[in-house]
């Protein structure tokens, strides 16, 4: 309650000068009340703003080094796979390379095969033809000798 109304309920009357000096006081108490409150207010939201911030900077730098950590994780991989992928090439190749030496030396051998093949059966074909030759030159020796048997 005022000080201007308690005295005048007292019956007293107050002096409007210290009336007024008193609520002037009082004004400026209240305002310096409510300056210190709104600055209170203003260091407690700045401090709130600052934590926010600082927390915001540490999930950026939390998400930034996460970031890092994937990159690098993907590129090992990545090489990881190349890697795998070049040595299933290789092998393949190796692979198909010893398939063509194969295959070479399989034909050589079928070609080595066939001449011996073919020189075996003109051999035989040579001796048959020699045999026979023999035979029949056995067979006119028996003839003549035989024939000279019964010419006589």
């Amino acid at each position: 309650m005022p000080i201007a109304t308690q005295t005048h309920q007292k019956g007293v009357q107050a002096d409007p000068l210290l009336l007024a000096q008193t609520e002037i006081r009082d004004l400026k108490t209240t305002i310096a009340a409510l300056r210190d409150e709104l600055e209170e207010m203003q260091r407690t939201r700045e401090e709130m703003v600052q934590a926010a911030l600082a927390a915001s900077r540490d999930e950026v730098k939390q998400l930034q080094t996460t970031i890092q950590i994937l990159r690098d994780e993907l590129q090992i991989a990545t090489a990881s796979r190349e890697e795998a992928v070049e040595a299933v090439v290789a092998a393949n190749q190796d692979e198909r390379n010893q398939m063509r030496a194969t295959i070479a030396a399989l034909r050589a051998e079928l070609e080595r095969m066939k001449f011996d093949q073919a020189d075996a059966l003109e051999r035989q074909g040579q001796a048959a033809n020699d045999e026979m030759h023999q035979l029949r030159e056995t067979i006119t020796l028996l003839r003549m000798e035989l024939e000279r048997k019964h010419a006589r």
